[in-house]
């Protein structure tokens, strides 16, 4: 990293004001790769590579996206939102999307899934997927639209990223 991850984040707390919808922006550092590194050495500091089979972060990654969802469980659809919360809501929110995007990474790293290139290559297989005029304001499936939207996605098959359980892939 070019700055510190202290410096990074105290540049995004001097932000004027909570974002609205569209306006927010993710600060530019740590990136991924970043985050994949700063994990890795944190695990091999404690020798705990061994417990991070693609299996066990994956379990972890649930467990972490379960408490996420408590967070939110019997909340109102109505009152304001996140952005609203109290202060400690707030810092709960924070903690848990942060193990959530941690694992993530992690599981990513250990299946020697490459996520950026991952994500680019899934929003071109959901534009083709998903036709601005057919999906507009529609929360129908892409198998539901009208036939032919998807006729260039028949072709588009789920690609076998196999996860590396060895000790090869740093996670």
């Amino acid at each position: 990293m070019s700055r510190d991850c202290r410096d990074a984040r105290e540049d995004a707390k001097g932000k004027d004001g909570p974002a609205t919808p569209g306006s927010f922006q993710f600060s530019p550092e740590p990136t991924l790769e970043d985050i994949r590194r700063l994990h890795a050495e944190f695990a091999a500091e404690r020798d705990w590579d061994q417990f991070h089979q693609p299996r066990n972060l994956l379990l972890a990654l649930v467990g972490e996206v379960g408490e996420l969802a408590e967070l939110f469980q019997w909340k109102s659809d109505v009152e304001p939102g996140p952005q609203a919360w109290p202060p400690r809501e707030r810092e709960a929110l924070q903690e848990e999307l942060s193990d959530v995007l941690i694992y993530l990474v992690a599981l990513a790293a250990r299946c020697q899934v490459d996520l950026p290139q991952a994500v680019l290559s899934k929003m071109d297989t959901n534009r083709r997927r998903y036709p601005v005029h057919l999906s507009r304001g529609s929360a129908r499936k892409y198998t539901d639209l009208p036939r032919g939207a998807a006729s260039e996605d028949q072709a588009v098959g789920s690609t076998d990223l196999a996860c590396k359980s060895t000790s090869q892939a740093s996670t």
